[in-house]
């Protein structure tokens, strides 16, 4: 069943699968996170109640500054994905906050992306995307962040809208290689919220 129409104005969007997340997460002991895009205040103060270290990426920043040109080999994207994800050996993530970030990404893109962060999952590992329900699904310059363990922020993008291509869940499935879809909600605006898992 699809979330209900939301207030463009309000940016909260209520989430139905964080819950199962933080349900699943062990926060007894210190998670790691990883956020994709800029961090938001409210996800630094969410996650302030846990044991918690927070990798950000800002991958949305890489590619407006043309540090994952598409036209490079997949070996050289790879590479460049791996020198972002320099984390501290023995680094292991528990969350990856992906966002719409695969639709970013075009084929290639997405496989060395998926490479590159592969070495750094374990067999629970979750992340949280917005896939679409087709690829004429709007995908509207947004960025995201956690208000709680069931609420979302949602709020423009100070940034012009990068090149993107919508990718249904069957594409993301194919090309997103170290994940497999877990769970999926429709949302009134045609896109999906997903959690994934390692798949490791």
């Amino acid at each position: 069943m699809g979330a209900g129409p939301r207030d463009p104005r309000d940016p909260r969007q209520p989430s139905q699968l964080l819950p199962l997340v933080f349900e699943q997460l062990d926060t007894s002991r210190k998670i790691t996170v990883l956020e994709a895009g800029r961090l938001r205040p409210e996800t630094l103060t969410f996650f302030s109640q846990f044991r918690c270290r927070i990798h950000v990426l800002d991958l949305y920043g890489e590619l407006e500054a043309g540090h994952l040109h598409r036209d490079n080999s997949g070996k050289t994207l790879q590479r460049q994905f791996q020198e972002l994800f320099a984390f501290e050996p023995g680094t292991q993530l528990d969350l990856c906050l992906l966002w719409d970030l695969p639709h970013y990404l075009e084929e290639k893109l997405l496989r060395a992306f998926s490479a590159a962060l592969w070495p750094w999952l374990q067999p629970h590992t979750k992340a949280h995307i917005f896939g679409v329900h087709s690829a004429a699904t709007q995908l509207l310059n947004r960025e995201y962040g956690i208000v709680s363990t069931d609420t979302l922020s949602v709020r423009p993008r100070e940034t012009p809208q990068l090149k993107h291509s919508p990718h249904p869940n069957s594409f993301l499935n194919e090309w997103l290689t170290c994940f497999a879809n877990s769970r999926g909600v429709l949302l009134a605006d045609g896109k999906i919220e997903s959690i994934m898992h390692a798949k490791l």
